[in-house]
């Protein structure tokens, strides 16, 4: 037998003896460094893949000075802030007939930097002869050509030469393919690169850019701008690469997002591991002081307690970081492809996170544990072996007089034993309650994505066909009354809906009374996009705006229109001014006879004066733009797919019309939806398990606590339908005044937060959420009926004399 036994012998002992706190205190170590490490992880693989996708879209450079003359040139060129810069002509008086007919957008340009830091190719070289060319690998498969180098191309070119259009046809070679942009294909915006003597040619005063890339990343904005303003640039001259500089900045905004989550997620496991500490070593006080008397110094005390929560934080970090980074590989890819992004999405492991996150857990658990430590090794052996936790409530009453009662309910027994631990009890509670807001707000927030809305305000029926940008070519009429014969003799449709578009000025001094950030700018005159809708459409939108027919007349008669705000910038009356677009127009007073949700009519990116909605035969009053943008079609049921496969054939005919299904742009806002949802659903179901795991162990910790004393009450005659009462009561009662708390807190913050987010996300409409509350009150009260029952089951494994013969 051995004469001494060291501390950390005694600490392997206690763990060993302690099986359920140690595995619950492990577990949310765990737990919560492998949530860190998630979180984490992933915002690092984000950034990493931002700053692929800035290069890929735009390129390596932080601004982009246009429109320079010599000396500006010069000047930014000479700059010692810049590290490189790369010059490009833009053609301006070059266009292809080829590409528009193809709708593509195509920008014509020579550019210095392809495969030298600016533009890097999928494949070639640049142009260095006038027969040769760069292409984007989707134009030239759209074009009908395979993806080859060598391929020759020909193109009908529009050259505009001293007042005078010629048109051409011209062979290039291709000589290099630029790998496919995700956002520049949705958007049908090409790149073609030609030589820099062909660009001299076609164009000898050409549009002079220069792209910048900077010396350092840091503050690179403002940087910009002052080298702009230094070589005297006009603001409109200097554009900001937000892609590469938002990639590469120190971003405030997802430093701040990946602190709130990784601070929510430390505070939630600390009050856990605290509680599990305090909680066992309040209950083995007696037994510490014991130790003290047979010569156990404070230090060695104090010196045992912490290396429990040394071995705890070693092994719950070890196995969060390795559940850490299976959780990241399983599920990172998934949120990015999906949600977010253009590129695909790979998980980017650093050790940096590794070591920072593998100490953290450690840090978390020795903070934890300190206080109740100190608390231990502070107390003399008397104080420790009389301890009582009841005694800090207050002074004994002195009054004597009062009659013992003959009987004490269940209730008074679970409230007594509540009181008498409340720092446990205000840590559990605190615990529940932080989950519980935390899944009240981001239910608020999902529950409110209605998107229906969205999809019905992008497609107001079943189908639609979209006119390409009409600005460029007055004659082009797309959606003409051919087109519009053909849909009308679709078999199957219900109902057609059509409507034109027009961009107004809008007055200067009205604008400042109804829009927002005016002084940011930067045109000299307000444009206004105008909708017209004709009597169909126009229906519908008068019944959301809870109008009947009867303001159809004053729509079709008077100069009125409804505005699309939700910012409270227009009121029903409000008088405005407008004018045609173009130099010289007269405006025009015309009258707000309704305000609609952004969400009930989405347009998209619109014009800096907003949107406004007039009736189609305002437009022929007042000689605008009568051409048809928008066709959409209601379709009878049962003859959704011949109709569609129709609409398909008329876009396929025309790549200049774009064809929309309302079921297709559903089911895509709702997947992102529920990816999005799944993330924030898996962040606080975490957040859920762990505190759990709190409320188990208070139930557990207070069922061992109270062995003794609760087979006494039931050797005098308490009941098993009582038993369950006084077992579960306590965890009932935490549940109901934390449940209480959250809700009274969650739901006003989740209102806040949705309010918030619709600045951004216009379809979103407040919805109480119900689902988020019912799963915690059925995750909380299961969970607690559960442990209710384990522990009658463990106290009816032994016998009511072994319970009561129960030391501490």
């Amino acid at each position: 037998m051995k004469n001494r036994i060291s501390v950390h012998q005694v600490s392997l002992k206690n763990l060993r003896h302690h099986k359920s706190r140690t595995v619950l205190t492990v577990g949310t170590v765990a737990l919560a460094v492998a949530l860190i490490f998630v979180v984490l992880t992933y915002f690092y693989s984000n950034d990493q893949r931002s700053k692929r996708e800035a290069i890929n879209e735009l390129g390596a450079y932080h601004v982009q000075y246009e429109h320079l003359l010599p000396e500006q040139q010069q000047a930014i060129e000479n700059n010692p802030k810049i590290k490189k810069h790369y010059v490009s002509y833009i053609s301006k008086n070059v266009k292809s007939d080829t590409f528009e007919k193809l709708n593509i957008n195509m920008a014509i340009s020579y550019i210095e930097g392809i495969n030298e830091g600016l533009i890097q190719l999928r494949e070639g070289r640049a142009p260095v002869t006038d027969d040769e060319m760069v292409l984007d690998k989707w134009v030239i498969e759209e074009m009908g050509f395979p993806s080859k180098l060598g391929e020759v191309i020909p193109l009908d070119l529009q050259i505009k030469r001293a007042g005078k259009m010629e048109h051409i046809t011209k062979s290039f070679k291709l000589v290099g393919i630029v790998d496919d942009i995700a956002v520049r294909k949705t958007v049908r915006a090409g790149l073609m690169f030609i030589s820099q003597s062909l660009s001299r040619q076609y164009c000898p005063n050409p549009d002079i850019v220069i792209f910048a890339l900077l010396n350092s990343d840091f503050n690179a904005t403002s940087t910009a701008h002052r080298i702009g303003e230094g070589a005297k640039l006009r603001e409109d001259q200097i554009q900001i690469n937000e892609r590469y500089s938002g990639a590469y900045e120190q971003n405030p905004v997802s430093i701040l997002k990946a602190a709130v989550v990784v601070f929510v997620i430390v505070i939630s496991a600390a009050m856990v591991i605290y509680n599990i500490f305090n909680i066992y070593l309040s209950e083995q006080i007696r037994l510490f002081g014991m130790m003290k008397a047979i010569g156990m110094t404070p230090k060695q005390l104090s010196s045992m307690i912490l290396t429990e929560g040394l071995i705890i934080s070693l092994a719950g970090s070890s196995m969060g970081l390795l559940l850490g980074g299976g959780g990241s590989t399983a599920f990172i890819p998934f949120l990015g492809n999906t949600a977010s992004g253009n590129s695909a999405l790979y998980v980017e492991l650093s050790p940096y996170i590794a070591c920072a996150v593998f100490v953290m857990g450690l840090i978390l658990v020795m903070l934890s544990v300190y206080m109740p430590a100190r608390k231990v090794g502070s107390l003399t052996e008397i104080a420790a072996i009389r301890y009582n936790p009841a005694e800090p409530l207050g002074k004994r009453s002195l009054d004597t007089k009062s009659k013992l009662k003959n009987s004490i309910s269940g209730f008074s027994l679970v409230s007594a034993q509540l009181i008498r631990y409340r720092k446990r009890t205000w840590v559990t509670v605190i615990s529940i309650t932080l989950t519980g807001f935390i899944f009240v707000v981001t239910g608020s927030i999902f529950s409110s994505m209605n998107i229906d809305n969205m999809a019905g305000s992008m497609v107001p029926g079943d189908y639609k066909l979209s006119a390409a940008n009409l600005d460029s070519d007055e004659q082009l009429d797309l959606l003409n009354e051919k087109i519009l014969k053909q849909v009308s003799d679709i078999p199957g449709i219900e109902k057609i809906m059509t409507e034109m578009y027009a961009v107004s000025t809008y007055n200067k001094q009205d604008a400042n009374l109804h829009l927002k950030d005016l002084a940011s700018m930067k045109n000299p005159e307000i444009r206004t996009d105008i909708y017209a809708y004709d009597d169909a459409l126009m229906k519908i939108t008068l019944k959301r705006l809870g109008k009947d027919d009867s303001m159809l007349t004053e729509l079709r008669n008077g100069d009125n229109l409804i505005a699309v705000a939700e910012d409270g910038g227009y009121q029903v009356g409000d008088k405005i001014r407008l004018a045609k677009y173009g130099e010289g127009q007269k405006e025009r007073v015309f009258t707000i006879v309704g305000v609609l949700p952004n969400y009930v009519t989405y347009k998209g990116n619109s014009s800096d004066g907003g949107v406004l909605i007039a009736h189609q035969d305002l437009f022929k009053r007042l000689d605008l733009d009568q051409r048809i943008k928008q066709v959409s079609v209601q379709v009878n049921e049962g003859q959704q797919g011949e109709v569609e496969r129709n609409l398909k054939g008329i876009a396929t005919a025309d790549r200049r019309i774009t064809f929309t299904s309302f079921q297709e742009t559903y089911q895509e806002f709702n997947g992102m939806k529920k990816v999005l949802q799944l993330a924030a659903n898996s962040l606080t179901s975490a957040l859920l398990i762990i505190s759990i795991f709190n409320l188990i162990n208070s139930n557990l910790t207070s069922m061992y606590a109270r062995k003794r004393e609760i087979s006494l009450v039931e050797a005098i005659g308490m009941s098993r339908s009582q038993l369950t009462m006084q077992l579960g009561g306590e965890g009932f009662i935490v549940i109901l005044f934390s449940l209480l708390i959250t809700f009274s807190l969650g739901i006003p913050a989740g209102y806040f937060g949705v309010g918030m987010f619709k600045q951004s996300a216009s379809y979103v409409q407040y919805q109480l959420p119900m689902a988020a509350m019912l799963t915690l009150v059925c995750a909380y009260f299961t969970v607690q009926v559960g442990t209710t029952f384990y522990m009658q089951w463990r106290l009816s494994k032994e016998s009511l004399m072994e319970r009561i013969r129960f030391s501490e």
